[in-house]
């Protein structure tokens, strides 16, 4: 998929991936973000090339539920103390429970306690 300059008149106008853009930009992540912003805003009304495809990479869907108004309001402190989203938090238990009921291999079983050990050392921070 081409983006930002490249997509001028379907001939690639700018560099490929990151490697060409400026070492300054790099190590700044911000200004890095704001260069490929300004590149996206400026080519945004312009056609997409012959023969490009549209992809989504993230294709993940939402899934209400309801929840007590206490227990939200302890996952949002705990989020908070955690420095992440609610959401976030809840998707991390919920796909953690999904995984556990799934096959699990040595090494899987390996990555989820170094995770679980991980957020135990969060929660006692």
């Amino acid at each position: 998929m081409m983006v930002g300059r490249q997509r001028l008149a379907g001939k690639q106008h700018g560099p490929p991936d990151l490697r060409g853009r400026e070492t300054t930009v790099m190590s700044d992540p911000k200004k890095l973000v704001e260069q490929i912003a300004a590149e996206a805003d400026a080519t945004a009304n312009q056609p997409m090339p012959p023969g490009a495809a549209f992809t989504r990479p993230n294709k993940s869907v939402t899934v209400a539920t309801r929840i007590s108004p206490e227990d939200l309001a302890e996952i949002e402190r705990l989020a908070a103390r955690l420095d992440v989203p609610p959401a976030s938090l809840i998707r991390g238990w919920v796909l953690s429970g999904l995984n556990a009921q799934r096959e699990e291999t040595v090494q899987s079983t390996i990555e989820r306690i170094s995770a679980d050990v991980q957020r135990l050392r969060e929660l006692v921070a």
